[in-house]
């Protein structure tokens, strides 16, 4: 995800630059415009690197690259020293933030927008320099030149992010908020929203931010709607005779960040970044496990997933030094599971260096994600359904299914689809799971792979699930898997089409 965002990051700064060049109209010209990016940058990455060395923790390679780019879009560009020095007071803040506010070592406040609420807050309490005020977030690149940049990478961006749950939310609270101002007050104009208010910007870069986001759906549509409401109510009010407390962006922001870590303070019992050691050793062909020791169990649901990063010194910028895996143990074991394969050809620099030690010290800076088995259980036939390594958050549902005494799973049918043989892992949890009455089908078959697409031989590996016509099925896999099968089951299953929710997918890109 922080690769796919500094490198829409960088195709925006791109457009700002050809606008500056080619619209004389334009806010900025080039050489304020590189002067914002180059101080924005400097300061970020300079104070990120100095409280890491204090706190003697190595900061995520790109973390304060995108923090800088976001700022550079939304400060005012450099024209003089007192707009230079909003932009170091706004970058320099964003990195501290990072450190400071924190709470066990996990953010509180997206760190692009602390630096905005510091910028603002200082610019609002009349600082100047040489009788010049201090500069607050102007937002430039909500500007018209703009806009159908804004909108084709914004929506590229999220389509690869697969975040148009969080975004649709968003731009429908949105105009749900404009349009009950326009019928009790009047005077609205959609044309600004969108083209002179940056709405694209917060809704396609700032919300989806993955540490400071809520990390499951409900949680996240309430998010978005509160900071789409917060920043389009025009609602101001009066703290003393001298300040009032208006919501522009940056505030709406901060209390959405706000209400993500009530959130994970309630719902992962105030769990924060945690230290894990681990080993690393493979379990099938190009196939490895993650042993991961805590201090204390992990909290989370069978089925969600992990963020895991190893920050390093000397990571270079477009390494990536996050990744997301799916739980593979049950909650309560410790130590904690995960899974992962490789191209026979290929191996990210993060899993090269995982395989080659044989493990290290990783952290966890999130748990979340709603694929999850329903909470009433066996009323109903359940598919499961996997490709590949997909098969990882099975492997803890079926763990917690088979904890403690025996059950009947005569109602649970599970499909693994793998390439060869050896690439089959968990058979002997499956080989539980088939002593509990589950149906289990391990298909050997290369070209399922990428999708089931006959309907015929979903029929086939299925069974009697599929023509009950009230089973949920749950897909999990490369994102070509399950999207084919998901197709078919609604084929399939034409019952499944309006009663969507009984096909469950896994849309995270961890595999």
């Amino acid at each position: 995800m922080h690769r796919a965002v500094l490198l829409a990051l960088l195709a925006l700064a791109v457009a700002a630059f050809v606008v500056g060049a080619v619209d004389d109209d334009f806010a900025y010209t080039p050489p304020e415009l590189a002067s914002t990016l180059v101080i924005s940058l400097v300061v970020s990455g300079v104070v990120t690197y100095l409280c890491a060395a204090i706190v003697r923790v190595p900061p995520n390679a790109d973390s304060w690259a995108i923090t800088g780019l976001i700022l550079f879009l939304l400060m005012p560009g450099v024209t003089d020293t007192a707009s230079a020095v909003s932009v170091v007071i706004a970058a320099a803040a964003a990195a501290i933030s990072k450190y400071v506010l924190v709470w066990r070592r996990r953010l509180i406040i997206n760190p692009a927008v602390a630096g905005a609420v510091v910028s603002y807050a200082v610019a609002y309490a009349g600082a100047s320099l040489g009788g010049v005020p201090l500069s607050s977030p102007f937002w430039w690149i909500a500007a018209e030149p703009l806009f159908w940049p804004m909108v084709i990478i914004g929506a590229v961006l999220v389509t690869v992010l697969r975040e148009w749950w969080l975004v649709g939310v968003f731009l429908v609270a949105t105009l749900a908020t404009v349009g009950v101002l326009e019928a009790t007050q009047g005077g609205q104009d959609l044309q600004f929203v969108f083209v002179s208010a940056p709405t694209l910007f917060l809704a396609a870069i700032m919300l989806p931010e993955p540490l400071t986001a809520p990390t499951t759906r409900i949680h996240r549509a309430v998010y978005a709607i509160i900071v789409a409401v917060l920043m389009n109510w025009q609602q101001t009010f009066e703290i003393t005779d001298s300040y009032t407390l208006e919501f522009v962006p940056q505030i709406a922001l901060a209390v959405g960040c706000l209400y993500a870590f009530a959130v994970r303070l309630l719902a992962q019992r105030g769990a924060g970044r945690v230290r894990l050691d681990t080993t690393v050793e493979p379990i099938a062909a190009n196939t490895y496990r993650i042993r991961a020791q805590a201090s204390s169990p992990l909290a989370f649901r069978p089925g969600q997933w992990a963020m895991l990063s190893a920050p390093r010194w000397s990571a270079p910028l477009w390494h990536r030094t996050r990744r997301v895996f799916s739980y593979a143990s049950a909650p309560g074991e410790n130590p904690g599971e995960f899974a992962f394969t490789v191209a026979s050809t290929s191996m990210s620099s993060f899993k090269s260096e995982l395989v080659t030690a044989g493990g290290g010290r990783l952290h966890l800076d999130a748990t979340g994600g709603d694929f999850v088995l329903p909470r009433r259980l066996g009323t109903h036939p359940m598919v499961l359904l996997a490709s590949g390594i997909g098969i990882t958050p099975y492997r803890a549902m079926l763990r917690s299914l088979t904890a403690g005494e025996a059950r009947d799973l005569s109602w649970l049918t599970v499909i693994h689809v793998v390439s060869v043989t050896e690439r089959s892992v968990y058979d002997d949890d499956l080989a539980v799971i088939r002593a509990a009455s589950a149906r289990v089908e391990v298909s050997p078959a290369v070209e399922l792979t990428s999708g089931i697409t006959d309907p015929g031989r979903l029929t086939d590996l299925v069974g009697p699930a599929l023509s009950s016509r009230d089973a949920h099925y749950l897909l999990s896999g490369n994102p070509q898997f399950v999207d084919r099968t998901a197709a078919t089951i609604r084929r399939a299953d034409p019952s499944t089409r309006w009663k969507f929710w009984r096909v469950h997918t896994d849309a995270f890109l961890g595999y």
